[in-house]
C-alpha cells in the first residue's frame, strides 16, 4: 500500500495539559486510560510509528504534535524524535514537524531547538486579553500574559509560527478586534477553528460553542477586515483555502477536500485512531506495537469510517456549493448526532460565506479599489490560466527496492505545491496536518 498524502497527528502526552481551557475538546480522551495520570509516549513507540509510516511511501512527511500539551514531554524527548527521524530518513527525505502549544513552557532553549530543527509552531491565543478569557490555568489564573511572553520568544529566535484562534462565545462577536490584534502584533499567519463541541444530544453544542449563524457572521466580518486591510501578506488559513477554491485549485484543508482518509492520530501508547475528533473506543484501529499502519488503514474499522464520512446527506444533492463544501467536516454531522437525513451543523453558514467571499473576490479581481489584492488576484489568475499553478502530477510507482528521490526546495525557491509563492512563505512554514 502507498499513502503518498498521509499525515500523522501524534498525541505524545495524550489529554494531559498544564492549562484548563473551558472549551477543550480533548480532555475526554482521559476516559480511555483510567488510572493513567501521566501519559507519556516512549521514543520506541514513536520509532515504530515512524518506520511504519515511511513504509507507506509518503510524498511529503507530515508529523503534527498536539495534545493536551505536547511540550509536557520535555525537550529531551523531541531531541530523540529528531534523531530517530534522521536515522530513518531515506534519500531526499524532509521531515515536516509542526507543534501546537499553549506556550507555557517555552524558553530560550526550547525556541532555539525549534528554530534549529525547523519546527513549525502553532501558538494558541484567541485575541486581546479580554477575549482570551476561556484560556486559563487550573487555578483560574489567566494565561494571556504567559502566551504573549511565548510569542515574543518565538519572534526572538526566528521560529516559524502561526496563531491558532478558537472562535467561541468569548470572541465570536468581535471578529474585527481579533483581526486588529493580529495586525498590532505583526502576526501574518493565523488559522481559525469554530468551537462546536457536542453535548450528547442531537444537534446540541456546549455552552462555549457557537451557532452556525454566529460562525458565518464572524468569518464574513473577518474576511471583510482582511479585504479592507488590502495586504495579501496576511495569511489566514481559511481565506487561503477559499482563494484556492475561487481559482479552481485544490484546497489544502481536509474540510474543503471532502477527504477523511489521509490523517491518523496516534496516542501516547501507540493506539491509532482515524482523527483526533474520533479518539473513542469504537474507532480504535489498533496499536503500532501489534499491527502495522498498513494493516490498520486496510482494516474494516478505518475503511468503514472513511466510507461513512464520505457519504453525503441528501440535502447536499444539487447544492451549488457542493464542490467547495463536500458536505463539510464529518464531525459537524455524526459527532453532533445529526443523522444522514439532517442538515450539517454549518451548512447554511457555509452557503452564506461562499456566496459573500466569492462575490467579493470577483469584484476585487475586476476593480482596483483594493490595489494590492487586485494585483494579487490577477497575478494568480494569470498563473492559473498559463497552467503554471495548481498542476497535479500523478506519482509513478518506483522500481522495487529503489528509494523515491525527494529533495526539499530551498527557502527561496518556488513552492512545489504550485501556489506561486516561495517555499519559505508557503508549505515550508504552514501547518499541513491541521484540520
Amino acid at each position: 500500500m502507498r499513502k503518498p498524502n498521509l499525515g500523522i497527528l501524534f498525541k505524545p502526552a495524550s489529554y494531559d495539559c498544564n492549562m484548563a481551557c473551558d472549551y477543550c475538546y480533548y480532555r475526554y480522551a482521559g476516559n480511555l486510560y483510567p488510572g493513567v495520570d501521566r501519559p507519556r509516549m516512549t521514543p520506541a513507540i514513536f520509532e515504530a510509528a515512524c518506520t511504519q509510516y515511511l513504509a507507506l511511501e509518503p510524498s511529503e512527511i507530515k508529523f503534527g504534535w498536539q495534545g493536551g500539551e505536547p511540550t509536557l514531554m520535555g525537550l529531551d524527548f523531541f531531541r530523540q524524535v529528531v534523531e530517530i527521524e534522521r536515522t530513518h530518513a531515506r534519500p531526499g527525505d524532509c521531515f515536516g514537524n509542526s507543534l501546537q502549544t499553549n506556550g507555557v513552557v517555552l524558553d530560550d532553549e526550547w525556541c532555539g531547538f525549534l528554530a534549529a530543527n525547523r519546527f513549525l509552531v502553532g501558538l494558541s491565543v484567541d485575541g486581546p486579553e479580554d477575549l482570551n478569557r476561556l484560556r486559563h490555568f487550573p487555578n483560574g489564573r489567566p494565561a494571556f500574559d504567559v502566551t504573549m511572553r511565548a510569542l515574543e520568544l518565538l519572534k526572538k529566535h526566528d521560529v516559524e509560527f502561526n496563531i491558532l484562534v478558537v472562535i467561541s462565545k468569548a470572541n465570536v462577536d468581535h471578529p474585527r478586534r481579533v483581526f486588529q490584534f493580529l495586525l498590532e502584533n505583526d502576526l501574518h499567519y493565523s488559522q481559525f477553528i469554530p468551537c462546536t463541541e457536542p453535548t450528547g444530544q442531537a444537534g446540541a453544542v456546549s455552552e462555549h460553542s457557537i451557532t452556525g449563524a454566529q460562525y458565518a457572521d464572524f468569518m464574513i466580518e473577518l474576511f471583510d477586515a482582511w479585504v479592507e486591510n488590502d495586504d495579501p501578506t496576511y495569511y489566514v488559513r481559511r481565506i487561503d483555502n477559499w482563494l484556492h477554491l475561487f481559482f479552481g485549485l485544490p484546497p489544502e484543508c481536509c474540510e474543503y477536500r471532502g477527504d477523511c482518509s489521509n490523517l491518523v492520530t496516534i496516542e501516547w501508547n501507540g493506539d491509532v485512531y482515524p482523527c483526533d475528533f474520533y479518539v473513542q473506543e469504537r474507532y480504535l484501529l489498533g496499536n503500532v506495537r501489534q499491527k502495522t499502519l498498513e494493516q490498520m488503514l486496510s482494516g474494516p474499522v478505518f475503511q468503514d469510517f472513511v466510507r461513512r464520512a464520505h457519504k453525503l446527506p441528501p440535502v447536499c444533492e444539487g447544492c451549488e456549493w457542493l464542490a467547495c463544501c463536500h458536505g463539510g467536516c464529518y464531525r459537524h454531522r455524526e459527532k453532533l448526532g445529526i443523522d444522514r437525513d439532517g442538515v450539517p451543523y454549518l451548512c447554511e453558514a457555509k452557503k452564506r460565506i461562499f456566496s459573500h467571499v466569492f462575490g467579493t473576490l470577483a469584484e476585487i479581481k475586476q476593480q482596483p479599489a483594493r490595489p494590492e489584492l487586485h494585483a494579487f488576484l490577477n497575478r494568480i489568475g494569470r498563473e492559473v490560466e498559463a497552467g503554471r499553478m495548481g498542476a497535479q502530477t500523478v506519482p509513478r510507482s518506483p522500481a522495487p527496492g529503489r528509494p523515491v528521490a525527494r529533495r526539499t526546495p530551498g527557502r527561496n525557491e518556488p513552492c512545489p505545491c504550485g501556489s506561486g509563492k516561495k517555499f519559505k512563505h508557503c508549505c515550508g512554514r504552514r501547518v499541513r496536518t491541521a484540520r
